[in-house]
This record gives structure tokens, C-alpha cells and sequence, in this order.
């Protein structure tokens, strides 16, 4: 019976000591009681207090519960594959050994960028070929340009005699027509010329007259003995008319002779000729033939032969000069147009520099330094740009009249479970599938970051429509796995309490939240995974302002400062308090440690036989913790106060 008293004394001791628990509460106004308390591997989440520094050191994110529409979609899963021109085998375009490797799997690379180097024997021969016919060419495209300047030099030297040649008969020329000019105008004022010439143009006007009278009797004489011998011939005619008619004609034509050589014309040529003997005439016929010689001397001067030799073989020199050239040009020809053929470029040494087809990753390499490549098309690596990719997934065919081209879809994949890609429908296929009657689609998506591997499983979601109302919906990012259960962290204040909540559909980065949750609840949307590994640690651990964290009697005084774990304070009063009833607890335990040892003189009952010492154990061990609920959460209680709650019977 002493046992038992001295049992019930020490449990009292220690109820006294403990403080009653200050729980904090996620929402105000709201009741999610049973919707935030869980138990995980034998620990129960519930408040979290964390200051506002912390929050904003650690990251935290808060968002408020809002009702908005929720894209409608048809759901259907698929893989992720490499667009087809962006997964890229660079080969060797000849055989080759592989001199040097610039890049890495796994390497970035931009198009254009030199991948290898690979020596050929084949461009070493082209080269060293196309050297010699360069050199040659060289040589002959300067020995033309040599000749090019000599003809140009000829030309200039040429010219400037001819010009000053033409230069010279123009002087002449211009004092011979002066001086023509000079006698015919003295010519014109002696008169004796004027008057003959006149006389002989009187007298060749009047024969000309008679000329054209006699002309006129024969052509009539003419036409009448043309009609007589006609009529003679037919017998209408005498022929002695016929003759009469001929006589006449003869006579007709002596008259037009006659007039041609008039005496008056015959004199009046004669005038002139005599006029024309005297000495101005014969001066102005001097300057009129220096007139002509100097005209000829310049028509010379302004052709000159050698001028036009020069030029001829100046002409002659340019040829040359564009046929050096031209195969000037032609000598690397071969050679350039197989690198043009390779689409690559070569070094003085012949090495071949191999770059980059697109821009990418280097996914693998398949060839080492000093590796021979036999044949042209010898695979060195493998480039993929993972960029811009594409999702590929069955629709059924009765969702066909849905689905469209352009259309918008979202993509998740188990790695990435809160986050969601976006990208288009570009191709529908065009027939369906067999028994399963499906039909293949592909959409293109933009992967910048290059989260989304080929070969990836993905989920799709075509988007179709917008649901007809606002439904209350929080961010996937929001919901954290705690141990099987999903939970959301509500902020009220510094304290962050944990919900459970239903969940309906999820489209996109969107999740429909059924119950525990209401609009207006702000909700942790980033890192609530932390606070999820927080309220883990149990009752002895705190989260200050510098984001430290202390255990109880670590040696850190913390003053006045409340001692906060998972939720629950300690009464600064109190902690005095604490310390005497643990100094009493002790007392209490050594008193019943030597009681235990004395001789048992009719102090042991019935109790005794079954002591175990279970007030010695830490009641976290031998006794699971439940809940404390208030009329706003379901809040968990320390397993050092459900402990004690069980020792008591409670």
C-alpha cells in the first residue's frame, strides 16, 4: 500500500511541472478541424511557427485560395521524343584519322562550332596538286600583268607623239585656210573671173535652150518615123512617106548636135580659162592644195599606225592578263570545291575542321584520337537540341472531333510531378490504328531549360474548354506528400498549420481543392516541403530569425524568449518552476530507489509484484501519441505530453 501512495505521489510531482501547451492555429474563422493533424513515422505534424525573416530567407511563398475556371482537357499519356532535323549524326565526309576531339558528351554547342579535327590524305594530295598549278598560274599572271604595263606604257609614249604630230598639222592647217581664204577674196574683188564666169552662164542657159528644142524635134521626128515604118511594113503606108519621115529625124538630131556645140559656149569657156591663168587664181589654187595637204597630214597624224599598234597590243596584254587569272582562279578549284562538297574547312596543314551541324548537346562521341575512319560517312558524334521537342500520344478515336491542330496541351512527367510544360498540337495522324482504333499525335513543346529528356513517359492534357464556373483551386506546388497524405500549409500569422485536403481534378499547374480549404486561406505554395521536414523534428527544436536551430539544454541562453517546439510554449513564469518540481522529481525517485532496496517489513502489496519501472522510460517510446484537437484545427500534442497523459490513465 506505501508502494502505491509513493507511486501516485511522484505522477502528481510531475503533472504539476509540466506547463499546459500554447498550440498555434492556421486559420481564423474556419474550421478544418480533422483536416490538419497526420501522424508519420510515429511523429505528428501541426503548427510550425517561423518568423518573418526566416520566411523570406527560406523562400516561402504564400498564395490565397481563390476560385477561378479550370481548363477542361483530355487526358492521355505519351513520350517524349527529339524533333526529327534536331538529333544530328556528324559523320567524317572522308576517310580520314581523327587528329583531335574539342567537344565532350554532354558538351553545349552552338551551330558552326568546331566539333574535331580530322587529317585526310585525300585533300593532302588535292592541296599539295593545287599548290603547284597556284604557282604556276602565279608565275604566268605576273609575267602578264609585266607585259600589261609595258603595252600600257608603249600606248601613252605613242599618243604623245601622235599628239603632238596631230598638234602640228592643225597649225599647218589652220595658216593654209587662212592664207585660202586671203586669195579667194582677192579673186572675188578683181571682177574679170565674175564677169566671164557670168557670160558662160548666160551662154550655157541659151544652150541648153536650143539643146532641149533640138531634143524635142528628134524625139517628134523620131516617133513619126518609128509610125511610117510601121504602116510600110503593114502595106498602109508609101514608102516613100516612110523615107521623108526619116530625113527628117536625121536633120533633127544634126540640130541637136549642133546645139551641144554652140561657138558662144565654146568662148566663154575659153574667157574663163584665160581669166583663170592670170596670178591671184593661181595663188588661190596654191593655198587650196596646202589646205588639202595639211587636211591629209592631220587625218595621218590623227590615225597613226603605231598608235594603233600600241593599242592592239595593249588589248592583247589585258587578255593575258584576265587568262592568267582565270587560271589563277581555276588552280584550287578541285581542291575548294571538295571542301565545298565536305562542307568544310581546312588548315595550311590540310587538317580538317569538322563543326557543328546545329546548335545542341553532344549526346554521345564515338570515336578517340588516332582513330582511322576507312569510309567517308564515319560516325564521330551525335548532337541532340532538345530545345524544342515533341510529345507523341494516342488519342481514341472518339475524341478525334475534340482535337485539332494548334491546339494547346500541357505535359507532366513523374521526375517534374509540380511543374507542367506547354506546348501545341502540330500533327494529327491520318488514319486510325487497328484494333485499338487510336490515332498518333504529336505536339511541339519549347524545352529551354532541357528538363524534358527523350524517352521520357509523359502525361497530356489536350486542352478543350474552360469549365462553365469558378471552382476553388490552389497550385499543384502547394500540395505536399506527407507520408501518403496529402496536406496543404495554411498561414496564420508566423504559424504555418498543416490541412488535410480533398482534392478533385488537376489540370496544368491548377488542383481543385474539394473540402479543407477556403477562399481567402493563404496557402504555402513554395517550400512547404521544409515545413513539412520541420514539424518532423519533433518537440525540442526551434527555428529563430538567423534560422538556427537549437536543441533543449544545448548551453544557449535564450533570456526571457519563450521556448518554442512544434507549436507549443513554455510560460516563461513557469520555467522556475520547472526546474524545482524536475529537483523534487528527482528526490522523489531516490527515495524510492532506497525503498525499493530495504528489507520489505510488510511494505510490499500486490503492486510490487507487477512493477516494471515504467516511470523510468521516456513515455515517447512506449506510448503513441494522439491528436489534440481544438474547435479550428487538429493540432498534435508532444510525445512527452501524450506519455504522461497515458501514464495517468487519460
Amino acid at each position: 500500500m506505501r508502494l502505491t501512495k509513493l507511486k501516485l505521489l511522484l505522477s502528481l510531482i510531475i503533472l504539476t511541472t509540466v506547463s499546459s501547451p500554447k498550440i498555434a492555429i492556421a486559420g481564423a474563422g474556419h474550421d478544418h478541424s480533422g483536416a490538419s493533424s497526420f501522424k508519420s513515422g510515429g511523429e505528428a505534424t501541426g503548427a510550425v511557427t517561423v518568423d518573418a525573416q526566416t520566411v523570406k530567407r527560406l523562400g516561402i511563398k504564400v498564395e490565397a485560395v481563390k476560385n477561378q475556371p479550370l481548363d477542361i482537357g483530355l487526358k492521355t499519356t505519351g513520350q517524349i521524343e527529339t524533333l526529327p532535323d534536331q538529333k544530328v549524326e556528324v559523320t567524317a565526309p572522308l576517310t580520314s584519322k581523327v587528329v583531335q576531339l574539342l567537344v565532350k558528351p554532354g558538351s553545349k554547342v552552338t551551330k558552326g562550332q568546331p566539333l574535331a579535327v580530322i587529317a585526310s590524305p585525300e585533300l593532302a594530295n588535292l592541296r599539295v596538286d593545287a599548290q603547284g598549278k597556284q604557282a604556276d598560274a602565279q608565275g604566268a599572271l605576273r609575267k602578264a600583268q609585266v607585259n600589261l604595263q609595258l603595252a600600257q606604257d608603249n600606248l601613252v609614249k605613242q599618243k604623245t607623239i601622235s599628239n603632238a604630230e596631230i598638234a602640228q598639222a592643225r597649225t599647218k592647217l589652220t595658216a593654209a585656210q587662212a592664207q585660202y581664204d586671203r586669195d579667194k577674196q582677192i579673186v572675188n574683188q578683181s571682177g574679170v573671173l565674175k564677169v566671164a564666169q557670168e557670160n558662160l552662164k548666160l551662154q550655157q542657159q541659151i544652150a541648153n535652150a536650143e539643146i532641149t528644142r533640138a531634143n524635142t524635134e528628134v524625139a517628134i521626128a523620131q516617133e513619126q518615123f518609128d509610125r511610117d515604118n510601121e504602116l510600110v511594113s503593114k502595106g498602109a503606108l508609101a514608102r516613100r512617106q516612110m523615107l521623108e519621115s526619116k530625113g527628117k529625124l536625121e536633120r533633127a538630131k544634126a540640130e541637136a548636135a549642133k546645139a551641144k556645140s554652140l561657138p558662144q559656149v565654146v568662148q566663154a569657156q575659153s574667157d574663163v580659162k584665160k581669166a583663170e591663168v592670170d596670178l591671184p587664181y593661181r595663188e588661190l589654187r596654191e593655198s587650196q592644195a596646202s589646205v588639202a595637204e595639211a587636211q591629209s597630214l592631220l587625218q595621218r597624224a590623227q590615225t597613226r599606225r603605231d598608235v594603233l599598234e600600241a593599242q592592239a597590243q595593249l588589248k592583247r596584254a589585258q587578255s593575258d592578263v584576265l587568262i592568267a587569272q582565270s587560271q589563277l582562279n581555276l588552280s584550287t578549284t578541285n581542291y575548294q570545291t571538295r571542301l565545298q562538297q565536305l562542307g568544310s574547312t581546312a588548315n595550311a596543314q590540310g587538317l580538317v575542321t569538322i563543326t557543328a551541324p546545329i546548335a545542341g548537346t553532344v549526346a554521345s562521341r564515338d570515336v578517340s584520337i588516332g582513330q582511322s575512319l576507312q569510309d567517308a560517312g564515319g560516325k564521330l558524334m551525335t548532337i541532340v537540341n532538345d530545345a524544342r521537342i515533341f510529345a507523341t500520344a494516342n488519342i481514341y478515336e472518339k475524341d478525334l472531333g475534340v482535337v485539332k491542330n494548334g491546339q494547346k496541351i500541357r505535359v507532366k512527367v513523374a521526375s517534374l510531378p509540380n511543374q507542367s510544360f506547354e506546348g501545341r498540337i502540330t500533327q494529327i495522324g491520318t488514319s486510325v490504328q487497328g484494333e485499338s482504333r487510336v490515332v498518333p499525335v504529336q505536339a511541339e513543346i519549347s524545352n529551354p531549360s532541357g528538363l524534358l529528356k527523350p524517352g521520357m513517359f509523359a502525361e497530356l492534357e489536350v486542352i478543350t474548354d474552360k469549365t462553365t464556373e469558378s471552382l476553388l483551386a490552389i497550385p499543384t506546388s502547394a500540395v505536399v506528400d506527407a507520408n501518403g497524405k496529402k496536406v496543404v500549409y495554411v498561414q496564420n500569422g508566423n504559424a504555418f498549420q498543416a490541412a488535410e485536403v480533398t482534392f478533385g481534378r488537376t489540370t496544368g499547374d491548377l488542383v481543385e481543392v474539394k473540402t479543407g480549404l477556403f477562399a481567402g486561406d493563404m496557402v504555402v505554395t513554395q517550400r512547404g516541403t521544409q515545413l513539412y521536414a520541420q514539424s518532423l523534428r519533433g518537440g525540442g527544436e526551434k527555428t529563430d530569425a538567423d534560422g538556427d536551430k537549437h536543441e533543449e539544454g544545448d548551453g544557449h541562453n535564450h533570456g526571457a524568449a519563450p521556448a518554442k517546439s512544434n507549436g507549443f510554449v513554455i510560460p516563461p513564469w513557469l520555467l522556475p518552476v520547472s526546474g524545482g518540481a524536475i529537483l523534487v522529481a528527482g528526490s522523489s525517485l531516490l527515495l524510492w530507489k532506497r525503498f525499493r532496496s530495504a528489507p520489505a517489513d510488510g511494505l510490499e502489496d500486490t503492486d510490487a509484484d507487477t512493477h516494471n519501472d515504467d516511470l523510468l522510460l521516456p513515455a515517447a517510446e512506449h506510448t503513441k501519441p494522439e491528436p489534440y484537437t481544438n474547435n479550428h484545427h487538429s493540432v498534435p500534442l508532444s510525445p512527452a505530453i501524450m506519455g504522461e497523459k497515458s501514464s495517468k490513465g487519460e
